[in-house]
C-alpha cells in the first residue's frame, strides 16, 4: 500500500490510501498516524476514496488513529468512503464515533468546533405505547 502523506496546514495532515485496508496495510497506516503525530499534526483527514475494502484489522488501525489524535471526531476525519467501508462502520456503529464526509474537500474545510453537515445523525428509537387490556 502506498500512503500519501500531505501537510495541508501546520497542524492538519491528509493521509490518502489506495488499496484495501487489511493486515499489513493496517500496520503501515498505524505507523503513518504516528509519523503524522510526530510531525506536529493535531488533526488528520483520512482519504479512503480508493479503498474498496476494510477488515477488522483495518478498522482497528483507524481506531488507533482516532485515539492518537485525542479521541475527538473533530481531529480525526474520514472522507470519501466506498460502500463496503461505509457498511462496516454502520454495522459496528463506528459511524457514530468517526466524523465521515462525502469528500476530502468537505472534511478539510470544516473548522474545529463545528458540526459536520455531512454527518448522519443517530437514529432515535422511541418506545411505542402498548395497550394493556
Amino acid at each position: 500500500m502506498t500512503i500519501l502523506h500531505r501537510v495541508l496546514e501546520k497542524d492538519l495532515h491528509l493521509l490518502k490510501l489506495n488499496r484495501p485496508l487489511n493486515g499489513r496495510q493496517a500496520t503501515e497506516l498505524e505507523q503513518s498516524f504516528k509519523d503524522a503525530f510526530n510531525c506536529g499534526a493535531k488533526r488528520v483527514v483520512v482519504d479512503l476514496e480508493e479503498v474498496p475494502f476494510v477488515d477488522g484489522q483495518g478498522l482497528a488501525a483507524l481506531v488507533t488513529g482516532y485515539k492518537l489524535f485525542g479521541r475527538s471526531n473533530q481531529n480525526f476525519r474520514l472522507a470519501a468512503l466506498q460502500d463496503q467501508p461505509t457498511l462496516l462502520l454502520e454495522l459496528t456503529m463506528f459511524d457514530r464515533i468517526f466524523q465521515v464526509f462525502d469528500n476530502v474537500a468537505a472534511a478539510v474545510l470544516l473548522k474545529p468546533g463545528h458540526q459536520s453537515p455531512a454527518r448522519r445523525s443517530a437514529p432515535v428509537f422511541a418506545p411505542q405505547p402498548v395497550a394493556i387490556s
